[in-house]
């Protein structure tokens, strides 16, 4: 055998030790970025959900370009063969990992937004649209109402209101969501919330009738004015984190089947083929 052929045999020995030495290298980089990105979970628990599969795809990749970079390990009869099958493999992996986390960040996003703005019934374009929405009430078409607004000058304090019906008898069930009320002979006085507010240099006081939203206020924030009702935050809140939560369990499970469905069969064409090379250069060199 001559010179250059000898230069053109494969190494047995170099091309299972490249191929583990270069296994453990990435694996051992891409833990340790994942135990890193795990760390801010306590800052904020989107980092490791980012990073992780991020990690992942891109160990698998490079796994497979520094098989492409060196012809002089594998040989370049098996690079070609491999070529197609690195190719595909690699891209079914980045844009697996792509759709998933675009998926998750846009519906986790979506999902904490609706918890952040839960307590919102309605916005207006200024405070007189917002009292007239609190203190309107279906009930008046019934009832002839009366407000005791005994304005004792706090940020919230209660009053009172007398519901005289129309048709002269009353109905209970009227007055279930308002809670605090008394029926005194045919007249149902109903305890109120009202408020103090500033509002562009000026001192108003409010009630909330509304009697879908008899804890409702106003609030006002980055000159926006805002209905909110926190009794009806804390359902809203929770399913909107449950739903967060559960939609990110259900795309982590769809992304680890689906990275092993796509890596575990390249992984044993690849170590099926890395080995038929070894042989192949064990045989040669015995020749």
């Amino acid at each position: 055998m001559s010179e250059e052929q000898r230069s053109e045999v494969l190494s047995r020995d170099k091309i299972l030790s490249y191929t583990a030495k270069k296994r453990a290298a990435v694996s051992v980089v891409a833990v340790v970025l994942s135990i890193v990105a795990l760390c801010f979970v306590n800052i904020n628990g989107a980092i490791p959900l980012i990073s992780v599969p991020i990690i992942i795809a891109a160990a698998f990749v490079i796994d497979k370009v520094f098989i492409f970079i060196r012809p002089d390990v594998y040989g370049k009869d098996m690079i070609k063969r491999g070529r197609t099958p690195i190719i595909a493999t690699t891209t079914v992996v980045a844009a697996f990992t792509a759709i998933c986390l675009v998926s998750g960040i846009a519906g986790y996003q979506l999902a904490m937004y609706t918890a952040a703005n839960a307590n919102v019934v309605e916005t207006f374009d200024d405070i007189d649209g917002a009292i007239e929405f609190l203190q309107k009430t279906d009930l008046d078409d019934d009832y002839t109402i009366t407000v005791h607004m005994n304005n004792n000058g706090k940020d919230e304090f209660r009053i009172t209101a007398d519901f005289v019906p129309k048709s002269g008898k009353y109905d209970e069930d009227d007055f279930k969501k308002y809670k605090d009320y008394e029926i005194n002979g045919n007249v149902v006085t109903v305890t109120l919330r009202a408020y103090n507010l500033e509002y562009n240099g000026e001192k108003i006081a409010y009630y909330a009738l509304n009697e879908k939203h008899p804890k409702a206020k106003i609030e006002i924030k980055d000159g926006v004015v805002n209905v909110v009702d926190y009794g009806q935050t804390f359902g809203i809140v929770l399913g909107a984190a449950f739903g967060a939560v559960a939609q990110v369990a259900i795309l982590i499970v769809v992304y680890i089947v689906g990275i092993i469905a796509a890596i575990v069969p390249s992984e044993i064409y690849f170590e099926k083929l890395i080995r038929n090379e070894a042989k192949k250069a064990e045989a040669a060199k015995e020749e």
